[in-house]
C-alpha cells in the first residue's frame, strides 16, 4: 500500500474538481449500494472479530504470551483500519466532498496509512518469531518485555514513515464543497514516496513472510519424517493430518496476505506512474474492488491467527456460548492428545514449539510389595526407580502454536509376592 492508497480524492482528479467531466461509473446507485453492503459486512466482521481477540487476551492472564501479544497488536491495527478506512474512504468518494471537518481530514488520512504499516510489520514479526522458534528450537524464546519493546517500535516506526504523507494532506474549500486531498510539492516526490512505501508495506514483508513460512514448513516436514520410534497406523495418520493442516495454514497466511494487498498496491503504483490512469472511466471501480479486497484482510486475520489456535478457540467458546455445541472435529481425531505449556526460563510461560520426547514423573505407582524378605528389598527399590517415570511424546502443532503430548506409562513387571 503506497502513499496514494488512502489519498482521499482516490484518484478522482477532475471528477471532483470539475463538474463538467463525465460522471464516473462508481457513482451509479446500484454499484454504490453493492459496495455499501460489502463495506458494511467488512466493518462489522472486522470490528467484532478483532475486538473479540483483544477481549479474550485481556481477560485471561494465561493468554499473555509473546505470540498472543503480536496477535493482539495485529487486531488493534485492524480495528483502527476498519474504523477509519472502511467508512470514510467510500463515503468521501460517493459524496464527492469531505463532510467530516478538518480534524478528521488530517487524522483519518494519517492514521489509515499508519495502521497499514502496523498490520504488515506485525504480520512480519509473527512470521520471524515462528521462524526462530522452529528453526532454532533450543534457543530461548523471546521475553514478553522484548515483545513489548518490538510492538512499541512498530508503532513509532509506522508513525514516522507516514509523517510525510500526513504533512501534505490538505483540507480546503473548492467550488462550494470541502475537499481533503494530497498536495505534494512535485509529482516526482510523490512518486518516490509511493514507491518506497509500497516496498516497505508490501514487497519486503511479503518476501520475508514467504521465506519464514516456507522454511518452517520444510523443517516440520523433516521432523515428521525423522521422528524416532515405532508408529502404529493411527499415529501415522495423526502425524500426516497434523502436517497437512500446518502446511495448509502456512500457505493460507502467505496467500491471503499477497492476494489481499497486491491488487490495491498495483493500482496505486500504476496510477503514480501514469497520470492519465486516474481519468479512466473505470478507475474508481477498479480502485474500490482492490480497496475492498485489502480491507477484507481485517476479517481473515482473526481466523488465521486466533481461531485456529486451541487456546483462543476455548476462550471464544466461553465468551460465545453459541459455539459450545459445535465442538471441534480436529481435536477429536487426536484422541487423548492435549496441549501443554511450559516455562522456558525467560520469566514467562510460552507454548512449547519443539517436537521431542521428555520424561516426567508417572502418576501410576507400582503395586506394593507385601512382607518382602531382605533379598527382595533391593528389587523393590529398583522397581520404584523405574516406575517413577513416564515417556511423553511431544509434537508441534502450528495451528495451535502449542505442543501435543501423548503419555506412555510403562507397566511395571510382575513381582512375586512372598507371604510369610
Amino acid at each position: 500500500m503506497n502513499a496514494s492508497d488512502f489519498d482521499l480524492d482516490f484518484g478522482t482528479g477532475t471528477n471532483i474538481t470539475d463538474p463538467s467531466e463525465e460522471v464516473n461509473v462508481i457513482h451509479d446507485k446500484i454499484i454504490q449500494s453493492l459496495f455499501c453492503i460489502l463495506y458494511t459486512s467488512i466493518f462489522v466482521l472486522g470490528i467484532f472479530g478483532n475486538g473479540l481477540v483483544c477481549y479474550v487476551v485481556g481477560r485471561n492472564r494465561a493468554m499473555h504470551t509473546v505470540t498472543n501479544c503480536f496477535i493482539t497488536n495485529l487486531a488493534l491495527s485492524d480495528i483502527l483500519l476498519c474504523a477509519l478506512a472502511v467508512p470514510f474512504t467510500p463515503t468521501y468518494s460517493f459524496l464527492q466532498r469531505w463532510a467530516f471537518g478538518p480534524l478528521l481530514c488530517y487524522m483519518v488520512a494519517y492514521a489509515q496509512g499508519t495502521s497499514v504499516y502496523i498490520s504488515t510489520l506485525t504480520l512480519t514479526s509473527i512470521a520471524v518469531d515462528r521462524f526462530f522458534v522452529i528453526i532454532y528450537p533450543f534457543k530461548p524464546r523471546m521475553k514478553l518485555r522484548t515483545c513489548g519493546v518490538i510492538i512499541v517500535l512498530i508503532w513509532v516506526v509506522s508513525l514516522v514513515l507516514m509523517f510525510p504523507y500526513g504533512l501534505y494532506v490538505k483540507y480546503y474549500h473548492f467550488e462550494g464543497r470541502f475537499l481533503c486531498e494530497e498536495t505534494w510539492p512535485s509529482e516526482t516526490l510523490r512518486g518516490w514516496f509511493s514507491g518506497i512505501t509500497s516496498t516497505l508495506q508490501f514487497v519486503l514483508p511479503f518476501f520475508i513472510i514467504s521465506f519464514c513460512y516456507i522454511r518452517v514448513s520444510m523443517k516440520l516436514n523433516d521432523r515428521a519424517r525423522s521422528k524416532p520410534g515405532a508408529k502404529n497406523s493411527r499415529k501415522e495418520e495423526a502425524d500426516r493430518e497434523r502436517k497437512r493442516r500446518t502446511n495448509r495454514m502456512l500457505i493460507a497466511m502467505v496467500t491471503i496476505f499477497g492476494v489481499s494487498w497486491l491488487p490495491l498496491n498495483f493500482i496505486n503504483l500504476y496510477n503514480d506512474l501514469n497520470e492519465n490512469f486516474a481519468h479512466w472511466h473505470y478507475y474508481q471501480l477498479f480502485f474500490f474492488v482492490g480497496h475492498a479486497i485489502a480491507m477484507s484482510s481485517t476479517c481473515y486475520n482473526p481466523v488465521l491467527y486466533a481461531w485456529l489456535n486451541d487456546n483462543f478457540r476455548k476462550e471464544f467458546k466461553q465468551v460465545l456460548p453459541c459455539f459450545n455445541a459445535s465442538g471441534h472435529q480436529g481435536s477429536s481425531r487426536l484422541g487423548n492428545w492435549r496441549s501443554e505449556r511450559t516455562c522456558n526460563g525467560n520469566e514467562t510461560c510460552q507454548e512449547t514449539l519443539l517436537p521431542t520426547s521428555v520424561v516426567i514423573p508417572c502418576s501410576k505407582p507400582s503395586p506394593p510389595l507385601v512382607n518382602l524378605g531382605p533379598e527382595d528389598e533391593a528389587l523393590d527399590r529398583k522397581l520404584k526407580s523405574h516406575d517413577s517415570v513416564e515417556v511423553v511424546l511431544v509434537a508441534y502443532s502450528a495451528g495451535e502454536d502449542a505442543v501435543q503430548i501423548d503419555k506412555l506409562c510403562p507397566q511395571p513387571p510382575p513381582v512375586a509376592q512372598h507371604v510369610v
